[in-house]
């Protein structure tokens, strides 16, 4: 069955789903949340959606494989700014330190992505 949960091949324990599955699930419900069911990518976050509680059921308890995470996060200023097109306000917090830190930014409310692919994604 492609829908069991993967075990573990010493304990046999299920394995529980990455930080960027997560993410990315998360993202695809906010994505649901914030657009009309016409939008030509709806239907794409729900299949997401339904995959991750399918694999992972949807009672699932938060537990995950935690990595490393050793990024600079998007604060949520500046992400209003992005999508507002306020890009003046994106420069300056880009231009405050480190603008390489900076620049590769996550937001983890949108599925842990970047900076620069959501100012992209928002055209």
């Amino acid at each position: 069955n492609d829908h069991q949960r993967k075990r573990c091949p010493l304990c046999r324990a299920a394995i529980p789903p990455s930080q960027e599955q997560i993410s990315e699930m998360k993202g695809a419900k906010l994505f649901m949340k914030m657009r009309d069911t016409s939008h030509p990518d709806y239907e794409d976050n729900v299949l997401r959606v339904k995959r991750f509680e399918a694999e992972y059921g949807e009672d699932w308890d938060g537990t995950m494989i935690e990595y490393d995470s050793d990024f600079v996060r998007l604060p949520n200023y500046v992400i209003k700014a992005v999508y507002s097109g306020d890009f003046r306000t994106v420069l300056q917090w880009l231009s405050k330190d480190k603008i390489e830190e900076r620049v590769n930014a996550k937001y983890e409310e949108l599925g842990n992505r970047g900076l620069l692919y959501l100012a992209a994604m928002n055209k």
